[in-house]
């Protein structure tokens, strides 16, 4: 399992990038509070909170143009009156040595995921909210962007195998405006009620592929109302297998566990 080194922004950096975006903005920075470190650096200036891509820029490259259609298709949300964690009012996204930054709104939150069949209604009303979004958006960008990526990084053979399948496939089906990454994790319990957060890789593909997240059960699906293409359901949860996959194999943390059950699940998909 090959995993080409790369060199990333650390989270010092990251932490700097912040602080100069917050006194620009007039935020609070002298206690910066790393909240997240994951494929972005998530860092809290008081009322507000910065994002940093920096393990996403293995797979992604630029991250001005996703942090971008993010915020545009939030602030439209939020004018809609949909439920999302809003933007700071000077959001950006800004570049600061190199590293982008978005600002949004701190949000206060508690641990814990939302209820599964809570979650399928929500998605539903949050697909029709987007019905309304006229904003520019690519089709199905994370998933198809991070194994294209991989693709020229790895020669791992079951992920060539199934992105030859899958990337293929994808491409023929039906497309109205996504989250991207619909997952509940992704969505915040507030005291104001449920938000939806991380609309980085917002797309327009099938509703399927946002009912395709692992944390998502058969209750949250049986509570979408709406019809529901199983066999695609299946198809986007390879693809979303595919991209994990994708990320295991690029990124600078192994985790052999992980990469084994995708490569288990991808090969019994080619065997029938």
């Amino acid at each position: 399992m090959p995993t080409p080194q790369r060199a990333l922004p650390t989270v010092a950096e990251a932490v700097a990038a912040s602080i100069a975006v917050g006194r620009r903005l007039g935020l609070p920075v002298a206690d910066p509070d790393v909240v997240a470190d994951g494929y972005s650096v998530r860092v809290r200036l008081g009322p507000a909170l910065t994002r940093v891509p920096t393990r996403a820029s293995i797979l992604r490259g630029e991250p001005m143009p996703w942090l971008e259609r993010e915020l545009a298709a939030v602030a439209w949300l939020a004018g809609a009156g949909a439920p999302v964690v809003p933007a700071w009012r000077d959001p950006g996204p800004f570049l600061v040595d190199g590293l982008a930054v978005s600002v949004w709104t701190w949000t206060e939150h508690t641990a814990g995921e939302i209820d599964q069949a809570m979650f399928g209604g929500m998605l539903r009303e949050l697909h029709a909210a987007l019905d309304g979004y006229r904003g520019d958006l690519p089709v199905l960008v994370g998933p198809i962007t991070d194994a294209t990526a991989a693709l020229s990084l790895s020669d791992d053979p079951v992920l060539h195998e199934a992105a030859a399948e899958l990337l293929p496939l994808a491409a023929t089906w039906p497309r109205r405006p996504l989250h991207g990454d619909a997952h509940t994790g992704n969505v915040l319990l507030t005291p104001a009620g449920p938000r939806w957060t991380d609309f980085e890789d917002v797309s327009v593909g099938p509703v399927e592929w946002d009912l395709a997240s692992a944390t998502i059960t058969d209750e949250a699906v049986a509570a979408y109302p709406g019809p529901i293409d199983r066999t695609r359901l299946a198809d986007c949860r390879d693809l979303r297998r595919l991209q994990i996959l994708a990320g295991v194999l690029t990124d600078d943390i192994q985790d052999s566990k992980l990469y084994d059950g995708l490569v288990a699940a991808l090969r019994r998909r080619r065997a029938g």
